[in-house]
């Protein structure tokens, strides 16, 4: 028998023999988990810095200190395993074989693992450092169970890069010249000096990434003007191209502790199994003033204040989200943050309550800091309509250069860079 926790409408526990690996899986290419018992999946550039698990997945190449981090709600050690798939730019698998970017062959055991201590969820960590690979570009890694690559539990999107090109933001940084008061714009220039590049508009292309997220990332950006003779691309526009909505600080809450919970938990309640914490009310901020605050841009961070460990001593609790709205929205609203992928599914959706004129939606998640926002779907709202936009918002922004050789057929990663628009330091 081993404890299984699925989705009921609302998470509900309960004992099962059936094997997980009964369940039907189709790998997609993109973080995702496959039961609903892998939890807390982080993975990050391990450097032994305490700020490490904000950082992007993102590894210049020759180093190996990628570190992959996940829960298993189940009272008992099982056997994972690790493949890492090439893909190009676009995430599709690439025709690379698995020696043209592995020094192994591809099957990595995960052997490093923890049982959870005085936890009323009882669960087993598990860490695994990545492995070097040979070329630069994006990866996918995959984590299975025993020997059965079909019986995916995880994957993880991660990139490894080269500084063959030099990427230069070019933008007024601080967006008060910003000609759209809700909008920033990123304009760079992409300088490749002695390094053949044979028809950049064919083989060359720009991603953007604002805070980390794939959802709202613009992809498969090409030069508006290629400066040959200096080898030089250029990433200038005029209708938004390079540009993100603003967005607002993100929305937080801080349940490091029980005893005494932080900032926007309103209760909790320690006599339900698991735990639930009930949030403080939200509201919509859309015709509020910017208000300047530190958010860590959607991310979390486990800890654990009561006893000091985090890892293994944080306990899962439910967590209940209110959205107060004075009616109904022409369109769906998602609770995402990093904690999810900012995955737009039904697990996220918000449900309304027409007795208290509000969203209601809940999550399970293991004691610690969160970011997390509001966003809509709608044909005639904006995404950020529940938060707002505002050119003063602090927003991390990486820009991923890849390029496509002839004689590979795979795009590799050739530049990378991160900038913090309006940055409080």
């Amino acid at each position: 028998m081993r404890l299984i926790i699925l989705h009921c409408g609302i998470m509900c526990l309960f004992l099962s023999s059936v094997p997980r690996s009964h369940y039907n899986k189709k790998l997609v290419y993109r973080d995702a988990t496959y039961e609903e018992e892998i939890r807390t999946v982080q993975l990050y550039p391990n450097t032994g810095n305490p700020q490490d698990v904000f950082e992007p997945p993102v590894a210049p190449i020759g180093q190996n200190t990628l570190y992959l981090e996940f829960d298993d709600l189940v009272e008992a050690h099982e056997e994972y395993r690790v493949r890492i798939i090439h893909c190009n730019a676009d995430w599709r698998p690439s025709r690379l074989k698995n020696l043209d970017y592995l020094y192994d062959f591809n099957e990595f055991n995960i052997n490093t693992f923890e049982y959870s201590v005085d936890t009323k969820i009882g669960y087993v960590h598990y860490s695994f450092r990545l492995p070097r690979v040979k070329l630069p570009g994006n990866y996918l890694l995959v984590a299975y169970r025993g020997s059965d690559a079909k019986d995916i539990i995880l994957s993880k999107r991660f990139m490894i890069y080269t500084r063959d090109v030099g990427i230069g933001v070019t933008s007024n940084l601080t967006g008060v010249t910003s000609l759209n008061r809700s909008r920033q714009q990123i304009d760079f220039e992409v300088s490749y000096g002695n390094y053949e590049i044979l028809d950049p508009l064919a083989f060359f292309s720009v991603t953007i990434r604002q805070n980390q997220r794939w959802d709202n990332a613009i992809t498969n950006l090409k030069p508006r003007f290629v400066r040959e003779a200096e080898g030089i691309l250029e990433y200038r526009f005029f209708n938004n191209e390079n540009g993100f909505g603003g967005g607002n600080e993100y929305r937080f809450f801080d349940l490091r502790s029980f005893r005494f919970p932080g900032q926007n938990v309103g209760r909790v309640d320690l006599n339900t199994y698991p735990s639930t914490t009930y949030l403080m009310i939200d509201q919509p901020r859309v015709y509020q003033a910017y208000a300047q605050y530190d958010d860590i841009n959607g991310d979390y961070y486990i800890q654990n204040t009561d006893t000091g460990n985090g890892k293994v001593q944080s306990d899962y609790m439910n967590i209940k989200f209110t959205l107060d709205t004075d009616g109904p929205l022409y369109g769906d609203v998602y609770l995402v943050g990093k904690m999810n992928n900012y995955d737009r599914t039904a697990q996220n959706k918000m449900v309304y309550n027409k007795k208290s004129d509000s969203y209601e939606g809940e999550m399970i998640l293991k004691q610690g800091f969160y970011n997390y926002q509001y966003i809509v779907k709608s044909d005639t709202l904006d995404m950020n309509y529940l938060e707002g936009n505002h050119f003063e918002t602090e927003n991390d922004y990486e820009v991923l250069a890849y390029y496509r050789p002839m004689n590979l057929g795979a795009d590799l990663l050739v530049g990378y860079t991160r900038v913090t628009l309006n940055s409080r330091n």
